[in-house]
């Protein structure tokens, strides 16, 4: 079942719910309203003739033979049929052309004993009737009896309108229902074209055109989104794969010619051995590096690592402990202000790793390298020829090399990795000048968040104070 579909359904149903709900408070009530009509009058006339509180008219019935010390009574003879008990519940008289009204033992007892009036329905001769036992006092009962066919036509009347108009009602909202439904489904239903076309024909160009703002606007935003990551992923996959292919080609053209050259070259040598083996050693340390750069680049946003907390100043006195022992170079820490950051530590690290190697890398071997935590803050300083103001913007891009440093060795993805964990950790990424020649490079993170203040309500005091205070 589609989803327009359920939705018409859901409306048709709480439409017809409403109502039904409707149409049946207003039979009821205005069944409540009838019977309780029909009871006043009921009340009215027992009343009137049990009390003799009016006098004869024409065409009405009198009672004459009464007990002692009550006076006569009369009511109408044509708005509702009258029965007058004794003491001993038995009728007094017989009303020519009216059935006997029926008398249930609870109205017996009533007539004998008194009490509460009594309001029933009943068939008289198959018809149906209202019935009020009402006591008289001084013993006996009054008994009124209203014919209730009127009132059954105009309630079972007034049902067979209710009922039609709840139909005409329901099958308005049936229309209506399926042309709301189909409206509010207009953006899914293009949202699910599209995502059938993308998958059809791997076109991401083609978003969905945003004309409303509310919950499905949103997710049509949202899928549009998807489809712009989506996009870029493949383009920079594509890129990788290009740059990487590119990259490969050098090491593995010599790798191929150094091989070719031993396997060919018989009488070799031991220097020249030798130097091609080295040179076989330094491609496949070349490609060993480079491959595990790409394995860095291809989980990128796969990080298993918790966040936790990093003392930086100490990671980074790490690092420089590593890279001195590796290379015996000179590499200066200074630390202005100490602080701790939520981050990966392992990315962190590899940051900071490939920051000093770089420097390393375009320094002499006789200079410097500088790192200066200030904060959440790091830099990195190398006395190098600088970075060329057009290559400052996408020195951090992958396998981008400047054009008086590609004959450096490296893949031109070290930075890439640092720009990856920076961006992991909501950091920025910084590319300067030194004052007095080479780069600095570095990143910031973002500032820890700020504990909250202890209270400064007193403590409660101890056992032992309050009863030091109290002597």
């Amino acid at each position: 079942m589609s989803l327009q579909l359920r939705l018409s359904l859901l409306v048709l149903a709480l439409v017809t719910a409403g109502v039904a709900a409707a149409a049946w408070a207003a039979f009821v009530v205005t069944e409540h309203e009838l019977r309780a009509e029909a009871d006043t009058f009921l009340l009215q006339r027992a009343t009137s003739i049990a009390g003799g509180q009016r006098g004869p008219v024409p065409g009405d019935i009198v009672i004459t033979d009464v007990p002692e010390g009550r006076p006569p009574m009369s009511f109408f003879q044509s708005d509702a049929a009258i029965q007058v008990l004794d003491e001993d519940a038995v009728p007094l008289f017989e009303v020519a052309g009216q059935p006997p009204l029926p008398i249930a033992d609870a109205e017996a007892e009533l007539a004998r004993s008194g009490g509460q009036e009594i309001f029933r329905d009943v068939d008289i001769d198959g018809v149906h009737h209202r019935l009020l036992t009402f006591p008289v006092e001084g013993g006996g009962a009054v008994q009124v009896a209203r014919d209730m066919t009127e009132t059954d036509d105009v309630l079972a009347g007034l049902g067979i309108r209710l009922a039609a108009i709840g139909a005409a009602v329901a099958a308005v909202a049936a229309g209506a229902s399926l042309v709301l439904a189909r409206r509010a489904t207009r953006p899914i239903r293009r949202l699910t074209a599209t995502a059938e076309h993308v998958a059809a024909t791997e076109d991401l160009a083609s978003p969905i055109l945003v004309d409303r703002t509310d919950e499905v606007g949103r997710l049509a935003t949202s899928f549009n989104a998807m489809l712009a990551a989506l996009a870029t992923s493949r383009e920079q996959q594509h890129r990788l794969v290009q740059d990487a292919s590119h990259e490969l080609r050098t090491p593995l053209t010599s790798l191929r010619t150094n091989i070719e050259v031993l396997a060919r070259t018989e009488d070799l040598d031991a220097d020249e051995h030798h130097r091609l083996v080295a040179d076989i050693e330094l491609e496949l340390g070349e490609l060993t590096h480079l491959a595990n750069e790409l394995v860095d680049l291809a989980t990128e946003g796969r990080i298993d690592e918790p966040v936790q907390p990093v003392e930086l100043a100490g990671l980074v006195d790490t690092v420089a402990s590593r890279f001195r022992r590796r290379t015996g170079r000179s590499i200066v820490v200074a630390t202005d202000r100490p602080a701790t950051v939520d981050a990966h530590p392992t990315m962190l690290e590899r940051a900071v790793s490939n920051l000093v190697d770089n420097a390393l890398k375009f320094s002499a071997p006789d200079t410097s390298v500088e790192l200066r935590v200030t904060g959440t803050r790091v830099r990195v300083r190398d006395h190098g020829p600088g970075i060329a103001p057009d290559d400052r913007e996408r020195v951090f891009d992958r396998f981008y090399r400047g054009a008086a440093d590609r004959t450096r060795p490296g893949s031109g993805l070290g930075l890439a990795i640092v720009r990856q964990a920076v961006l992991a950790e909501h950091g920025t990424l910084v590319v300067q000048d030194a004052p007095d020649g080479g780069a600095i490079l570095g990143f910031d993170l973002p500032e820890p968040t700020p504990e909250p203040a202890p209270s400064l309500s007193p403590a409660p005091a101890t056992r032992r104070e309050v009863d030091a205070r109290s002597r």
